[in-house]
């Protein structure tokens, strides 16, 4: 009988889940089990966790295409213009040829397409349809000065009418192009050529409308006369210092910003200022790294978030279940197989949470990118350890209520009644 009883015994601690005679596998099984049974809240620690995880992803691939696409709007329009300023002061031996004799030896320069001088108006002119001036029509507009060549240098697309020439230019003409922006409030139409406007009183005929380069702001909404007036100064303008655009190939602007001030002011071409576009690869570098740092600090503290929560569910399974782990320790279960139990259900949390993060993390960069018109951009490697951060996570959640579950005692709960 006792022989018998000592048999039956036996069977059932080799049943029972997180005997030490239980394998790894069986202690996954009860493990999900266990989630399976408290699946609301299983679901919802899940959650913390896929959406730490799926803001830390989704900042990753949405800064990288974020970069690319600045990138790629950095584009040859930006990156082959040069910029060369003349001196605000009279300085001996520098000083701008209306002539076109400086933009010609500019021109000659290696790596150079085109190159005209630009001077801006001091101060906001009276431009309107009426004659005298009295009528501002166009608040917002820039009046500037400028040769041909460097209407070209800015590429500006002419819509409509002709372009002024160096016969306009010899001829002193009170000629003018306007920005389809300016043309649209000043209400010149497709007779452009047949339009006349005013300059602070002065009249000036429309020889044409010209598109600025999207994003030029120094171009839209301006009226552009011969370079002539700048010197002339018919208006009453006060024009600024003299500029220098340049056009330049692709890869070339930095040598010509080098070789500009020489060609242009060869006894002082440190009295000149050539600006060139930065290095697309530093911008894009920058970009990246300034909203990737603030967002991962974001993601972080979500991350945390989902970690906290899977911790202190875990714990409060621990609280409920005080008589299921006395029971299991009576009947042989040791400290270990508690503890590695509940180390199993908190990695399966993370896990699970990974996978779900890691899949919204990836749909919510390719949206974003998709609509915003960006190449998607994301590291294999950092999509494939999703889920294994994901792991990681619930794992080091789950450790103390782990180590809270192996320390119950059997003969405490039993004691207690719970």
């Amino acid at each position: 009988m006792s022989r018998s009883r000592t048999r039956g015994e036996a069977q059932a601690r080799e049943t029972v889940p997180g005997n030490p005679r239980t394998s790894p596998a069986d202690l996954l099984v009860q493990a999900f089990l266990a989630l399976f049974g408290r699946r609301f809240r299983t679901l919802l620690t899940m959650v913390g966790i896929s959406v730490g995880l799926a803001a830390a992803l989704a900042t990753l691939g949405i800064t990288a295409s974020a970069a690319g696409a600045v990138s790629d709007q950095f584009d040859a329009l930006k990156a082959t213009r040069v910029t060369v300023k003349y001196p605000s002061e009279a300085v001996a031996g520098v000083r701008p040829r209306p002539d076109g004799g400086d933009s010609r030896r500019v021109r000659e320069l290696n790596g150079v397409r085109s190159a005209g001088l630009v001077s801006r108006a001091g101060e906001q002119p009276a431009v309107s349809r009426l004659p005298g001036g009295e009528a501002n029509d166009l608040p917002e507009g820039t009046v500037m000065a400028a040769q041909p060549e460097a209407l070209l240098a800015m590429s500006a697309e002419l819509t409509r009418g002709r372009w002024f020439d160096t016969g306009h230019e010899a001829r002193r003409e009170r000629v003018a192009l306007i920005d389809t922006a300016a043309a649209a409030r000043l209400t010149v139409d497709g007779g452009a050529a047949n339009s006349v406007i005013h300059v602070n009183g002065v009249s000036f005929s429309v020889l044409g409308v010209f598109r600025a380069p999207t994003g030029d702001t120094n171009l839209t909404g301006s009226v552009v006369v011969p370079y002539w007036a700048a010197s002339q100064d018919p208006a009453g303008l006060s024009f600024a210092p003299a500029e220098m655009i340049i056009r330049t190939d692709l890869g070339a602007a930095d040598q010509v910003g080098e070789e500009a001030p020489f060609a242009l002011a060869p006894g002082a071409p440190d009295k000149l200022v050539a600006l060139v576009p930065p290095d697309p690869r530093s911008l894009r570098q920058g970009v990246e790294s300034q909203t990737r740092a603030l967002f991962l600090g974001l993601a972080a503290v979500s991350l945390g978030v989902g970690a906290l929560g899977v911790s202190n569910t875990a714990y409060v399974s621990v609280l409920e279940r005080r008589s299921e782990i006395g029971l299991r320790r009576a009947l042989g279960a040791s400290r270990r197989a508690v503890a590695g139990q509940f180390c199993i259900e908190s990695g399966l949390v993370g896990l699970a949470g990974g996978v779900v993060g890691t899949v919204l993390g990836v749909q919510i960069t390719a949206v974003t990118c998709l609509a915003k018109n960006w190449l998607v951009v994301l590291d294999p490697v950092l999509t494939a350890a999703g889920p294994l951060v994901g792991l990681v996570v619930g794992l080091a959640a789950g450790l103390y209520p782990a180590l809270a579950a192996a320390r119950i005692l059997p003969a405490e709960t039993l004691r207690a009644g719970v």
